[in-house]
């Protein structure tokens, strides 16, 4: 799957990543020495399978039309991080890599990555074809495009439309800012659709997608982090206003799952697949699970609710080309193809992401499987929010992430708990 990197959620993450060479070559994955390809092909590392998936048949469908060799790393499933940064310090790197959206910046300033800026302006790409907010994620402070977005996951909520049909409570909107969503509309129905002892009515802050989700449909300007990355303004009022009514759910009115059924990976998808969770505020990448896994209700999707401003967050399928990469030419044209209409439209066919080219993306369709408004995902794109990108964004949510286990724990209000934390966060944004 191109959705998620198995040893790195956004609820928990890994520990102990701070050096760029942090330990040594994982057996079985290429690396060092001369790499394979040579002038007219090129070296491609992922951190799932691609072998069997429309990635693989993206790749073949540009060899075949470029006449070269993408030659494709066996895939590193555990500790891909520590991978990375050892191949980027090593000198011999993959002349294409996936990376964690959130290191870009980090390895952009430690001038590791190549920036395509010149690819894009020899080429003349029209960059009006891509989703705005995701195209410019990679674009760093001093104008450098340091890694290339292929792809996005929306965030919308999921919602068991039988379970609103059998409780006579009115469907969330089909439609981008429909009428009656607002926080408290969503409450609500929250409230009607949860039984006690047998399912809750929704589920919204699971990872740092709700948080710069909700905080932003609050009002707030920024969500996270401020846009030079050296603020944690996730500790501002409108912003701990909004993830105390996610809290709230839980600790006051006991519609969502307690934080401590929550610490599974996929615990929620597996709720909402066996009738135990109503709505749930979840990735496009969920899709192809729910379509193989429900087979006795039905589903859809809608926009997540909002107070002021309604946008959602959406994680980035990024690959970067290392500044050591020994054929950038040939790695270029590859990711410019997976970004193009013809690319995106087979890489929509896994129906776990929505292609960066808003032109392939408008050809989401629910061809006769659900969700019925699948749609509503490709039409994200002009309603996205992104959260600001730091020099060290891993390290900050090592620390508030933990700490609000408290607040989710309905120990301790979000406030406190954001506030006390505050200074350490901005200390490590600042390295």
């Amino acid at each position: 799957m191109l959705n998620r990197q198995p040893t790195l959620s956004r609820r928990r993450v890994l520990a102990g990543l701070t050096g760029l060479a942090a330990g040594g070559l994982l057996a079985g994955c290429g690396g060092g020495g001369e790499q394979a390809g040579g002038k007219n092909g090129l070296t491609f590392l992922n951190w799932a399978q691609v072998k069997g998936t429309p990635l693989e048949q993206a790749i073949q469908a540009h060899e075949k039309a470029a006449g070269t060799t993408v030659t494709v790393q066996p895939a590193v499933t555990q500790e891909y991080d520590t991978k990375m940064r050892t191949l980027l310090a090593g000198g011999s790197p993959p002349d294409v890599m996936r990376i964690n959206d959130d290191f870009v910046r980090g390895f952009s300033e430690q001038g590791a990555l190549l920036d395509l800026r010149s690819y894009i302006e020899k080429d003349g790409l029209d960059t009006g074809q891509f989703a705005k907010e995701v195209y410019e994620f990679p674009k760093q402070t001093d104008g450098s495009h340091t890694a290339w977005v292929i792809g996005y996951e929306p965030r919308l909520v999921f919602y068991n439309v039988d379970l609103f049909k059998e409780a006579g409570v009115p469907l969330p909107p089909t439609t981008w800012s429909g009428t009656d969503w607002t926080w408290d509309a969503f409450a609500d129905r929250a409230k009607k659709l949860t039984v006690p002892g047998k399912r809750w009515g929704a589920l919204v802050y699971l990872d740092t997608g709700y948080e710069q989700t909700f905080t932003v449909n609050h009002g707030s300007q920024t969500g996270i982090f401020s846009p030079d990355g050296n603020q944690f303004t996730l500790a501002g009022e409108k912003e701990i206003e909004a993830l105390q009514w996610a809290t709230d759910l839980t600790c006051k009115e006991k519609v969502q799952p307690p934080w401590s059924m929550l610490q599974q990976d996929n615990a929620e998808t597996q709720m909402f697949a066996q009738g135990k969770l109503a709505m749930m505020y979840a990735t496009f990448g969920t899709v192809p699970y729910l379509r193989t896994t429900i087979k006795d209700f039905t589903w859809d999707v809608a926009p997540p609710p909002a107070d002021v401003e309604q946008r959602t967050e959406s994680s980035v399928i990024v690959f970067c080309i290392p500044k050591a990469a020994k054929n950038p030419d040939q790695a270029w044209a590859l990711l410019k193809y997976l970004s193009s209409e013809e690319g995106g439209r087979i890489l929509l066919q896994g129906g776990a992401l929505t292609p960066i080219n808003n032109r392939a993306a408008a050809a989401l369709a629910p061809n006769g499987k659900m969700p019925e408004h699948i749609g509503l995902f490709g039409e994200a794109s002009k309603h996205l929010t992104a959260t600001n990108q730091t020099k060290n964004t891993l390290g900050a949510r090592e620390l508030y992430r933990p700490a609000l286990d408290q607040a989710y724990n309905c120990e301790k209000p979000v406030g406190e708990v954001l506030q006390q934390i505050k200074p350490q966060v901005e200390t490590a944004l600042k390295g």
